[in-house]
């Protein structure tokens, strides 16, 4: 092997090692925004089942104040 066919081989194992790093930076990425999203939804499952509690505890109690906010998918 000549030190012209080293470098070249050396250049080319630089790049594969470049486009492996992009992946795998993307697909770190991607995962934390799978993450993220499904935590966002999990919080928001939460919140609405906690307004719609709330909102079932005023029913059965008679209370006529609305919430400040009333769930989603509630009546």
């Amino acid at each position: 092997m000549t030190k012209e066919e080293w470098m070249e081989r050396l250049n080319e194992l630089e790049k594969d090692t470049l486009e492996l790093e992009q992946r795998l930076k993307m697909r770190v990425a991607d995962e934390r925004s799978r993450k993220i999203a499904g935590f966002r939804i999990r919080a928001e499952r939460v919140h609405n089942r906690l307004l719609l509690v709330e909102e079932g505890a005023r029913f059965l109690c008679g209370d006529t104040v609305l919430p400040l906010k009333q769930a989603a998918g509630s009546i």
